[in-house]
């Protein structure tokens, strides 16, 4: 097994604090404050700082020191859109197709996992287990080029669905619910209704983050 580096562990817990908000200021972020959470020295800190960076989960500028970037209401809006109309197309059409016996046993299991979560209001599990719902669902429709593109969109897609969940004390159980609904009309193939149910779903979400 392949040792990790101080580079490394220091790139994945801070990709993970701030993916999951426990850094959610940019006071968080000076070098003192991270030396002191992760217990490590400068040098790894820099190191993961520059390639979270380059990943756009972070800003750093010259003379200004780290910042976490902002969305608009309009890139919101603009994301939210997008997804509504990539997901609605999936399950309209995978209402139309039999799924083999173990992607339903699989998206039965993550189906599993959302209502216990939801039931201990688990924000974290639930929310991995939201994104790989929605993105299961795109990977069974077997289009390549939609995988990747929500693979590209999984932090956003994940800081998102984290902060309407947050929230809306509510939107845990009722999200359980929509994605429960939502399989089962794929695999009753009721096209129009799946389609209608996911956009009002996505919908839901994008009013949340915007008020």
């Amino acid at each position: 097994m392949a040792t990790i580096t101080l580079k490394e562990k220091a790139y994945d817990q801070l990709r993970a604090y701030i993916l999951e908000g426990t850094i959610n200021s940019n006071e968080q972020l000076t070098e003192k404050y991270l030396v002191e959470l992760l217990q490590m020295s400068r040098t790894p800190i820099r190191s993961a700082l520059e390639k979270l960076a380059a990943e756009g989960l972070l800003n750093i500028a010259p003379n200004k020191g780290l910042s976490l970037p902002e969305l608009s209401l309009q890139r919101v809006a603009d994301f939210f859109d997008f997804r509504i109309a990539l997901e609605g197309y999936i399950v309209q059409k995978l209402c139309s197709r039999k799924l083999p016996q173990e992607e339903i046993a699989w998206f039965r299991e993550n189906l599993r996992i959302q209502e216990e979560t939801a039931g201990q209001h688990d924000y974290l599990t639930f929310t991995h287990a939201d994104y790989e719902f929605h993105r299961r669902l795109a990977l069974v429709y077997e289009n390549t080029e939609m995988v990747q593109m929500m693979d590209s969109l999984q932090d956003r897609l994940f800081q998102m669905a984290l902060k309407v969940l947050r929230k809306d004390k509510n939107r845990i159980e009722n999200s359980y619910r929509d994605h429960l609904d939502i399989f089962e009309l794929i695999l009753a193939g009721h096209a129009e209704e799946a389609k209608r149910r996911m956009i009002e779903h996505l919908e839901y979400g994008a009013r949340i983050l915007v008020l």
